[in-house]
């Protein structure tokens, strides 16, 4: 019988989302996580280790009726591609994790598979940083292995905060950092999913909403997209090229790229599925199903499962930090009036520390939205932006 690990980091935004989903499956399924708060309640089957220790004999000895192993989020990735070789079951091998979380070895890949090829290098300094600008104009700084786009920069040549960078950089490990060219372009999202290499698509994310510059805080997500279906076809094809590169073969992918002339730029992939409490618009109005349902359905049958979908148009905010300092309140309730507006998930609780980018990996929460077109989508989400006024005490 085939049987599903969940492996759930702490302070996951997706651990009941997993979970409830495979309990309305009825998919047998065990936990191994590394927080003492994920509740013994959602199954009889939990393991609680640390996700840096090694792996034990007596723990492959317990999960040895283990088939499939699934990561819910992007901190678990590495410790499930070790229990993913460890106990030999499908998954992701842990080279092919290492491969895709690195900025630096990926991008060497993406360059083989993309008609837009940059420059990239490790940088250790502020030395190392002018020099790679000294013949590019514009260039985005990031962690070799960061997740989200806590401490992504972006830094044109004649107006760049050093000492904040150098407040970055300093103390940091060698070839912690990567510098590489700033590409322009509109950017979108690819939700997949891998089986036995094969790359198949549920759906293709627009991002209406620019970032706020110099960061990389992500805004507004909204789908259907506008891109045609030849054109996410030929993205699709991109991205299979590259998943197989870099060696992945089982598992929800995240995939971030851009549409430059008519080309395809590839920004990352990563072996996971949507961050935070994205996926839950696709609930609100888009698919029958939940992504999470969607995709241990597809991880355990080996078969990918078509989209039932509904003819609304759906979207997420994510509701961004705008200063660091003792988070206070904001304006659900006002939000929740707004039309068109699904569900609105605050995510933090009052009195929480919070550091806005570049240091800053949380959001406030999440808005869902829902509609008949996407302009109502985006209307609704819009304001919900505007209206918030997170109140955040130095």
């Amino acid at each position: 019988m085939k049987k599903v690990l969940l492996v759930i980091p702490e302070n996951s935004y997706k651990s009941n989302d997993f979970v409830t989903a495979a309990k309305k499956l009825g998919l047998p399924f065990s936990i191994i996580t590394d927080s003492q708060q994920v509740s013994a309640e959602f199954t009889d089957n939990i393991f609680i280790v640390n996700f840096k220790d090694n792996i034990t004999k007596e723990l492959l000895n317990e999960l040895s009726d283990i088939t499939h192993v699934l990561p819910v989020d992007h901190t678990s990735l590495i410790y499930a591609s070790k229990l993913r070789d460890a106990l030999e079951v499908v998954g992701n091998t842990e080279i092919s994790v290492e491969a895709a979380m690195d900025k630096y070895i990926s991008r060497n890949v993406f360059n083989t598979v993309s008609h837009i090829k940059i420059k990239h290098n490790y940088v250790n300094s502020i030395e190392d940083i002018h020099k790679f600008l000294a013949d590019i104009d514009i260039a985005v700084l990031k962690p070799t292995k960061g997740t989200a786009s806590n401490k992504v920069m972006k830094i044109e040549k004649n107006n760049f905060q050093n000492k904040l960078i150098e407040n970055i950089i300093t103390n940091c490990s060698e070839d912690e950092f990567v510098i590489e060219e700033f590409v322009e372009g509109s950017e979108y999202a690819f939700e997949g999913m891998l089986i036995d290499s094969k790359l198949s698509n549920f759906v293709v994310f627009d991002k209406p909403l620019i970032y706020t510059e110099p960061y990389f805080e992500e805004s507004i997500y909204l789908t259907p997209s506008k891109l045609s279906n030849e054109t996410i076809e030929l993205v699709q094809k991109q991205l299979q090229e590259a998943t197989k590169k870099l060696g992945l073969e089982h598992g929800p992918i995240h995939a971030e790229f851009k549409i430059v002339d008519k080309e395809i730029f590839i920004i990352e992939i990563n072996p996971r599925m949507i961050g935070g409490l994205c996926s839950r618009c696709l609930n609100f109005g888009l698919f029958k199903q939940s992504q999470e349902e969607l995709v241990l359905s597809s991880f355990l049958s080996n078969q990918f499962k078509e989209l039932e979908l509904l003819n609304k148009f759906v979207g997420v905010l994510m509701l961004p930090v705008p200063k660091s300092g003792i988070f206070k309140s904001i304006n659900r309730d006002e939000i929740s009036s707004i039309e068109n507006i699904s569900s609105v998930e605050i995510t933090v609780s009052e009195n929480s520390i919070l550091e806005m980018p570049p240091n800053g990996e949380k959001y406030l929460g999440f808005v869902f939205s829902q509609g008949e077109d996407s302009v109502s989508v985006l209307k609704a989400l819009k304001k919900s932006l505007d209206i918030a006024s997170p109140v955040i005490l130095d």
